[in-house]
């Protein structure tokens, strides 16, 4: 299948994946490898997961092509703890916010790789393995399963002992390439950091090696970690094996492309202007490898910005899960790359709209892109479209009625059917559920919590409409939502009203403001007794 359509519409995963496939024929790869990666550092947030999310697509894209891929991941348990974030998710993806003395126990651990780090919530066999595992659990929660590989095994079981022996045997080579990326490289900098035998820290420095011992001699200094953090070392020397240690991460991300055959990475704009360009060197220089087909992806903000674990912005997948179906994040992700992207939380709502009107656009066939994406977002296409309610209504309709009741409801509305299917049953309830967690977490109460008792408005000029579809309405003997909606459109009509005017006003009398989803499924969800009764009471009033 040619990535590009008709319509001239190519989907980025497309484009990625014909340049993976071409990268693994050029070396002689009889599998695809998509691969990304992360540190097990805390709870990851959304724009953390764009590596993994976008990796899966391209992953899905080459597979669509009928051509033998996988979809690695890389723990990288090896890098050390170089802060304490304020709270975490714990087992089950709920954030935890640490006493003083979780955080006074933590800060002993400090400099510390992920993997020796004691899980803090007790639930698993270290701090990289609670954390990983909450990452793959989002991820399997939202249909993506990937092959798990943990750095500390691979140095500690020799999956990464060649590479690492190549690359201190270059040892010059490779201070010579990084130089030209780098300030103050030290004249005898070996590219290794051991873990300190005495303190447990990876923050050493290493003095020599010797290759044919496949040892290595260090002082346990310390280091400042990313340009701020200051781990202290203990002062102790000694000697490592290359299998306790790892190397510097600029080095051994490259690594990673040559012992797992790597033929496509997605990564952030911040690796593109920094590692990307040292990388592609070390690769062509020191390793000997092709470096892989890249995505370069902008980053996501959260109601204009940026996410941070510090300001108790950083959400997880877990988050999104109480609130969006997996198909609408997944969707999310579906966009253009290098494009930045503000998830407003307040109005989520219109991204669930916006997702629905997609999903419509490929049963009825036209669009290229739903054509196209639409399939990888839900794995197996359904034959028929799946019922969607609209969020909007739910949202509200939950305010009047506990989730049962509020199903029953849309039933009486005509907007479901007696008849539904168990699957579409259970999407609709399900989407009550997440709109009314939404109300209850992210929504702006001012627009979309309903009012209890009837707005003050005015229908000067509007009194004579007002009083016949009370008429109208009172007569149905069905309050079914398109009737109604058809009611109010011939209403204004008669009156000389126009629709939207007349619209506005309605939206003001139930939901306090001047749009809302459609009016007509939105009364006849409310029910015709509380219909009916608001409309008596502003009508006596006014």
């Amino acid at each position: 299948m040619d990535s590009k359509g008709k319509g001239g519409f190519v989907f980025w995963a497309d484009a990625v994946a014909e340049s993976a496939i071409e990268h693994a024929k050029r070396n002689r790869m009889s599998i695809v490898t998509i691969k990304s990666g992360g540190s097990p550092s805390g709870g990851k947030h959304l724009g953390n997961m764009n590596d993994q999310i976008r990796a899966f697509f391209i992953y899905d894209a080459v597979k669509r092509r009928g051509v033998s891929a996988r979809l690695i991941y890389t723990n990288d348990d090896m890098d050390p703890l170089r802060t304490i974030p304020p709270s975490a998710p714990d087992g089950g993806g709920e954030w935890h916010v640490f006493t003083e003395q979780e955080l006074s126990t933590l800060e002993k651990y400090l400099g510390w790789p992920y993997s020796r780090i004691p899980d803090v919530f007790g639930c698993h066999g270290s701090w990289g393995e609670h954390f990983n595992s909450v990452i793959q659990d989002g991820l399997s929660r939202i249909g993506i399963v990937m092959e798990n590989y943990s750095n500390s095994e691979s140095y500690s079981s020799g999956r990464f002992l060649d590479a690492t022996k190549l690359t201190l045997s270059k040892t010059m080579l490779v201070k010579k390439v990084l130089s030209r990326f780098q300030r103050n490289i030290e004249e005898n900098w070996v590219p290794f950091h051991p873990v300190c035998s005495n303190c447990g820290k990876i923050t050493t420095t290493a003095l020599g090696f010797d290759l044919g011992s496949e040892t290595v001699e260090y002082e346990c200094k310390g280091r400042v970690l990313a340009g701020k953090y200051v781990i202290k070392g203990c002062g102790h020397k000694g000697f490592s094996t290359l299998k306790e240690g790892k190397l510097p991460w600029r080095l051994e991300w490259v690594a990673q492309w040559m012992v797992f055959q790597v033929n496509a990475e997605p990564f952030g704009k911040d690796h593109y202007e920094g590692s990307w360009k040292s990388g592609q060197a070390l690769a062509r220089e020191v390793y000997g490898i092709e470096p892989p087909a890249s995505l370069v992806y902008e980053f996501f903000l959260v109601n204009g910005e940026k996410m941070s674990s510090r300001k108790g912005n950083a959400y997880t997948l877990h988050d999104l899960l109480k609130v969006l179906e997996p198909e609408v994040i997944k969707y999310l992700y579906t966009k253009r790359p290098m494009m930045q992207r503000n998830i407003d939380l307040k109005n989520l709502h219109l991204l669930v709209e916006e997702f629905d009107r997609f999903e419509e656009s490929f049963f009825k066939g036209g669009s290229e892109e739903a054509a196209r994406i639409y399939p990888s977002i839900v794995g197996k296409t359904p034959a028929e479209k799946p019922l969607r309610v609209s969020y909007l209504l739910a949202s509200y309709v939950v305010q009047f009625y506990p989730v049962e009741e509020a199903y029953r409801s849309l039933v009486r509305a005509g907007i479901v059917k007696e008849d539904a299917s168990v699957e579409d049953r259970e999407r609709v309830l399900r989407r009550l559920r997440l709109a009314g967690n939404w109300l209850s977490t992210f929504a702006d109460a001012s627009k979309y919590v309903l009012k209890r008792e009837p707005a003050e408005v005015d229908l000067s000029g509007f009194e004579q409409a007002f009083k016949e579809l009370l008429e109208k309405l009172s007569s149905l003997k069905e309050f079914n939502g398109e009737e109604i909606q058809n009611i109010i459109y011939s209403t204004a009509r008669e009156h000389g009203i126009p629709s939207s005017s007349f619209f506005e006003k309605l939206y003001m009398v139930f939901i306090g403001r001047g749009n809302g989803p459609r009016l007509g499924y939105l009364l006849a969800a409310l029910g015709r007794e509380h219909v009916l009764t608001r409309l008596n009471t502003l009508l006596k009033k006014s």
